[in-house]
Formats: structure tokens, sequence, C-alpha cells
């Protein structure tokens, strides 16, 4: 009998799903930080599907997919959903949506900004061009 690695948080019905077929699982449950830490997982494979989407179909089911595993990380974590929408209205409110599609390819600042510390700190998201 072929065995495949799945090694992944899947939905609650997949397993029994396969036992009906008869297929034989190693199955774990996570709770807590381990539960949290697969949901964040699943959330960054969820994403990357909506972006593969070849059809209008296809990409509402991965963004309904994407909605699911955040529905259940606020679950996790007790984050209200009326709390989540306030904070995501003041944001949009302070700093706008992702609607006009700016796109920031370089930014060139001053010694003693206090963005260039907060991009020092996390050299791997803003990587400092040292050759110009």
């Amino acid at each position: 009998m072929p065995t495949f690695i799945f090694s992944k948080l899947v939905r609650d019905k997949i397993g029994q799903m396969h036992i009906d077929a008869g297929h034989k699982l190693t199955i774990k449950n996570l709770s807590g930080q381990d539960l949290a830490k697969a949901l964040c997982e699943k959330l960054h494979e969820e994403a990357d599907k909506v972006s593969s989407a070849l059809s209008r179909d296809e990409l509402i089911e991965e963004i309904a997919d994407v909605q699911q595993v955040l529905n259940d990380l606020c679950k996790l974590q007790n984050i209200n959903k009326d709390t989540l929408e306030d904070v995501r209205m003041k944001k949009e409110s302070l700093k706008g949506g992702f609607t006009k599609g700016v796109y920031i390819d370089q930014v060139h600042m001053p010694v003693d900004d206090e963005w260039v510390a907060y991009c020092r700190r996390a050299p791997s998201k803003y990587p400092e061009l040292t050759d110009l």
C-alpha cells in the first residue's frame, strides 16, 4: 500500500473521509500553541493557493479557505470578530487599504530617521542596500 507524508493541518472531517475510503492514517490532534502554529502554517499554504487560482470560482474557494483559517485562529486565540473589524477599520482609516496598488520598491531615508532602526531590526524583511 503506497504511503504519503502529509505533515499538515487538515479540515476537521478530512481524516474521517480518508478512513471511510479505507486509508490508514497516522494522526494526532493539536491544541494550544501547537494548533496556533499549525494554523499559521496553514494560512501561508492557503494564501499561496490564492495567487495560483486559475478561475474566479477557484479564487473564491481559496479565499474562503483563507477566511476559514483566520476564523479558526481568531477563535483559538479568543479574538472577537468585532474587535478585529474595529482594528481593521482604524488601520484602513489611518493608512488606507490596498486597492490603489501602491508598491514601494525602495525607500531612501536620512540616517537619523526612526524608520532606519525599525528596518534594520528586520533585515530579512527590509534588506539594506549598501552599495549606493
